[in-house]
């Protein structure tokens, strides 16, 4: 899709400004979103999910799914859950579209990379108020609504400046017949990152263990900054007992924190936020 395309679903139009970033998910756009019967717009976010290689009945299971996300969304008064307005279907079926707050400063990938860039290390308050954030958004989606996010990352960690504060925003939640899915298609690129996925098999992915075992790494890999996270230094990581940090990655999964428990240890560890 390229700039000035438009996007027409049954709540309104989607005029595309530019690509944000493309992951394995699919490709993210700003769009100025013109509601029906409105003469005002409002910048969104719009999301492009392929679908390929699925059957009706798992594309049908996929929009549900997307549904029920706009639904959480409208329910949760958790800052830290990103806002999802819309979804909808290409007539062909083949591709679905989210629609969801345009969350202005980019996502938590690209403040890492930024300050690899630079040379620059996060101050330990900014880390630990990170942590919180993120952990708040994870307790509000496994305590409230019983959902594993099962693919937490920093690209889908996104970051907004409300009040003139930066505001992380969990993303792609609840798309887990999306993920296993497309996993599952040996055409379509891989959608999990290794990096951060717990040790344990895929079945016991559905617990709410996994998220932790991610935010675990997320905290690591803010606190090594500039100094890059790469794959082959995880085991060295999984050895060590790092107290806070070993209560997240434990290998036995029944004795990692809750996520409740790190919003805790993050408040204590840290300034007031």
């Amino acid at each position: 899709m390229d700039p000035g395309n438009t996007l027409e679903s049954p709540r309104g139009a989607y005029k595309i400004v530019e690509k944000l970033g493309e992951e394995g998910f699919g490709k993210a756009y700003l769009t100025e979103y013109t509601a029906e019967n409105a003469s005002n717009s409002e910048q969104v976010a719009l999301k492009k999910i392929a679908l390929h290689g699925m059957d009706e009945k798992e594309k049908e299971e996929c929009e549900e799914e997307a549904k029920l996300m706009k639904r959480i969304s409208e329910s949760s008064t958790n800052q830290h859950i990103v806002k999802y307005l819309d979804s909808f279907m290409t007539p062909s079926h083949d591709s679905l579209f989210i629609a969801m707050d345009y969350c202005s400063r980019g996502d938590l990938n690209s403040k890492i990379e930024e300050n690899i860039s630079s040379k620059e290390k996060f101050d330990s308050e900014i880390v630990y108020d990170y942590i919180y954030q993120i952990a708040d958004g994870i307790n509000e989606l496994h305590v409230k609504y019983n959902i594993v996010h099962r693919d937490l990352k920093p690209a889908n960690i996104l970051i907004a400046l409300e009040n003139g504060k930066e505001v992380l925003k969990i993303s792609d939640f609840g798309l887990v017949k999306v993920i296993d899915s497309l996993s599952n298609n040996p055409n379509q690129n891989p959608i999990h990152t290794p990096l951060y996925m717990a040790p344990e098999p895929n079945f016991d992915h559905y617990q709410s263990s996994v998220d932790i075992w991610t935010i675990g790494i997320i905290f690591y890999e803010l606190c090594i900054v500039p100094k890059k996270l790469k794959e082959d230094e995880m085991e060295d990581l999984r050895e060590k007992d790092t107290t806070w940090l070993n209560k997240m990655i434990a290998r036995d999964k029944s004795k990692r924190m809750s996520a409740d428990q790190v919003c805790d240890e993050a408040r204590s560890r840290g300034k007031p936020f």
